[in-house]
């Protein structure tokens, strides 16, 4: 009986260990849209803008999305060029409505951030 009940305990921690696993966190993939709107704003006020540079950057992120959501069809290669391209455009309108040393951290944050939306590479 104390082997049963050994095996159904140790059991049970493995399928909860591993449902725990599978759930929430997912670098704010499972976030809804307004949620993750205020994750990035807290991120870019944790990197020095204020409210005002913050909705621009928003914006400036905003304008940029659709773009960059067109790449989707488009070969690795491809895309990987367009994206550069559409990234320095970016880059650009942030540096010219942030101070320097902001829009260098912005920049900075955002080139640290995985491609695909956070997804990893290859998948």
């Amino acid at each position: 009986m104390k082997k049963v009940l050994g095996i159904l305990f140790f059991y049970f921690c493995f399928t909860t260990t591993t449902v725990s696993a599978q759930g929430g966190g997912g670098g704010g993939q499972q976030l809804d849209p307004a949620a993750r709107a205020a994750m990035m704003k807290e991120r870019y006020k944790a990197l020095g803008c204020n409210d005002v540079q913050v909705d621009s950057v928003m914006a400036i992120t905003n304008d940029f999305r659709p773009k960059m959501m067109a790449l989707r069809d488009l070969d690795q290669d491809a895309r990987a060029e367009k994206m550069k391209e559409i990234n320095d455009e970016r880059n650009k309108r942030l540096e010219k409505a942030l101070p320097a040393e902001i829009a260098k951290k912005v920049i900075e944050a955002m080139s640290q951030q995985r491609p695909g939306g956070g997804r990893a590479p290859n998948q």
